[in-house]
């Protein structure tokens, strides 16, 4: 392709703005058509949300999880068109391959209505150009976190043979993480190929202009083969207009601006935007990005990746503590969030779509050698076949809402009291905990601001155990329980007397933890009655909890009949203890005569308020004059 029907191709699209999560422009009637439909018989079409070069945006819901995901269709009026088609089809199969958390995931495609789609992460946020349109340009201190883990995305995309091609700050979104701060996910790989080192050699020779004016390499607008460096161009670019709130190179036409990229010399940020305080250093690394020859820019993603970083460490000082540390990008030190909010809702992830697909697979397997058994006469094989454990997850997976689909575990779960089985019926979470023979464990879950959480606990042995001590907002604990074999536990939600909805909390995740204990570190619960007491010797300092309003710890004095003096602390004064005299008596010490085998009963003192949902406490028996 010459250099002048490179810049001709260009001008089709002279603004390049659009991008695949934009604000919709165009809700015409065929895009509303999609509206309420099933597609491929997994995803209810809830909503358009944006446009893109190739398609409209849609906000989906899976039918089965209950999650959400965008689903991204192409132009039905593009369809006909085989080298649009070829592209699409392209972008589904290698952007499928990414799995940086920098980068928004592709994990389903398909067609549908004569039409192709694919299903990504829906990411809530905005995008940079919007940012920097909204705020104006943005201080280095900040912009460096953003821009190393957008070369973090990008060293993946390019150790795949992936080149972007359409790099700008429309195409990155900015959510947050976690802990709060800016998170970027690179978007809309719609426009990139497969580096054509790799690509048929008849759509190499082909060399196609892709890409948008202000953000393109000069080996782009020439229509020359193009490789990873041309997306280290693009970022430069895209840097530069971050730290400035200008474009690089501005003209009246787009092909005004693509000549500028071919002939001029680009501007130090710090020229446009003397008062932002741009570092000499930040200048450099900018301007080594835009290079007009590609062997003189940074040759990789990781290469600039770890220049960013030094360069943050060596001209930004951190007023605010020491930075949250979490994954390096490269061989530098600054280092920064590695997860998203996107474990705070109901919102679809590849590992949702891997698991719902192991499990229908493993259905299948299942009920394929169940019916090999049961002609066989292989009762015994078919139980243990249907109840073998899978894998453990540390995120919840839906569907999980029964005993049957419950979730196999390890110590933790993050998960969520997220959609309503009916209007009734509220979130219900089952998981497995795997063991054998008998064991005590403790079971936590964190608290939901705006739901009254409660949980259960139930074993092979018939064991049943739950607990709603907390209000809206807390959370629960039963300790030390004593139980047999595996367990199942489940997370659900209780309902105030005049509330008529289950609450759905899409936002804030609870986290279960199971912890397995040793059976002489404390009480075993349940040790209400006198047959379960729990056995306290001479000198052995007893922990334990009051884990309801009403529970009741029973003790059993193993050391012989004589005089002692008893210990007792507790984190909160409601408590009190008993001997079989039947006489109250608070924390603290006591000389007191003990009877071989005679109950102490320790248990909330019904006369003081209570401030807490559990009470932790200890007992130590020591002779008298011996306490410590």
């Amino acid at each position: 392709m010459t250099r002048a029907s490179a810049l001709e191709a260009a001008v089709k699209d002279p603004t390049g703005q659009s991008t695949a999560f934009s604000e919709d422009r165009r809700v015409s009637d065929s895009n509303q058509a999609w509206l309420g439909k099933i597609v491929d018989g997994r995803y209810r079409v809830l909503e358009v949300i944006g446009r893109g070069g190739m398609g409209v945006v849609y906000r989906v819901e899976h039918l089965r999880m209950g999650k959400v995901a965008a689903m991204k269709v192409l132009h039905r009026d593009l369809a006909d068109d085989a080298d649009i088609v070829h592209r699409f089809e392209r972008e589904a199969a290698a952007v499928s391959r990414l799995h940086h958390p920098h980068t928004v995931q592709v994990f389903d495609f398909g067609t549908a209505g004569g039409a192709l789609y694919l299903i990504m992460e829906y990411v809530r946020g905005q995008d940079l150009g919007r940012i920097v349109d909204r705020d104006g340009p943005m201080p280095w201190a900040r912009a460096a976190a953003l821009f190393a883990q957008i070369c973090g995305a990008l060293q993946e995309a390019h150790e795949y043979g992936i080149v972007h091609r359409d790099l700008k700050p429309e195409n990155v979104l900015i959510t947050r993480s976690t802990a709060g701060r800016d998170y970027a996910k690179v978007l809309d790989f719609g426009l990139a190929k497969l580096d054509e080192r790799n690509a048929p050699k008849r759509e190499t020779e082909r060399s196609q202009i892709v890409g948008t004016p202000y953000f393109m390499s000069p080996e782009q607008i020439r229509g020359e083969e193009v490789d990873s460096r041309s997306d280290i161009y693009s970022f430069g670019a895209l840097m530069f207009q971050v730290l400035t709130g200008q474009h690089l190179y501005s003209g009246t036409t787009a092909v005004g601006v693509l000549t500028k990229h071919l002939t001029a010399a680009p501007d130090a940020p710090s020229m446009r935007m003397p008062k932002m305080g741009i570092p000499p250093s930040v200048d450099h690394l900018v301007r080594k990005a835009l290079a007009r020859d590609p062997a003189n820019r940074w040759q990789t993603a990781q290469q600039l990746g770890e220049a960013i970083e030094e360069i943050y460490l060596e001209t930004v000082v951190d007023a605010t503590g020491p930075k949250t540390v979490s994954k390096k990008l490269g061989g530098g030190t600054l280092v920064f969030d590695t997860h998203d909010d996107a474990g705070s809702d109901v919102r679809l992830r590849r590992s949702d779509i891997d698991a719902y697909e192991a499990s229908i697979k493993r259905r299948r397997v299942s009920v394929w050698l169940s019916l090999v058994l049961l002609a066989a006469g292989g009762a015994a094989a078919i139980g243990w076949l249907l109840l073998r454990p899978p894998g453990v997850t540390r995120e919840e997976r839906e569907p999980n809402n029964s005993i049957e689909t419950a979730d196999a575990i390890g110590r933790t779960v993050r998960g969520f009291i997220g959609k309503r089985i009916s209007a009734t019926e509220g979130d219900k979470d089952f998981f497995r905990f795997e063991g054998s023979g008998r064991r005590v464990v403790t079971v936590m879950v964190t608290a939901v601001p705006n739901i009254d959480i409660n949980i259960s606990i139930d074993d092979t042995s018939g064991h049943s155990t739950s607990i709603d001590e907390g209000r809206v907002g807390e959370g629960e604990a039963l300790h030390r329980r004593k139980i047999d074999g595996p367990v199942i536990v489940s997370v659900g939600q209780t309902l105030a007397k005049d509330q008529k909805q289950p609450t759905e909390n899409v936002s804030d995740a609870y986290e279960l933890t199971i912890l397995e204990e040793r059976a002489d570190a404390g009480e075993i619960e349940p040790n209400n009655m006198e047959a379960d007491a729990t056995a306290i010797e001479p000198t052995y300092e007893l922990r334990g909890y009051l884990d309801t309003r009403t529970d009741v710890d029973l003790l059993r004095w193993t050391g012989e009949t004589g005089t002692y003096i008893v210990v007792v602390r507790a984190d909160a004064v409601p408590l009190q203890w008993k001997l079989a005299d039947g006489k109250a008596r608070t924390p603290g010490e006591a000389t007191i005569e003990l009877k071989k085998g005679e109950l102490i009963r320790i248990e909330r003192n019904p006369a003081q308020p209570q401030t807490k949902p559990d009470v932790s406490w200890s007992i130590v028996v020591v002779g008298a004059g011996r306490a410590n």
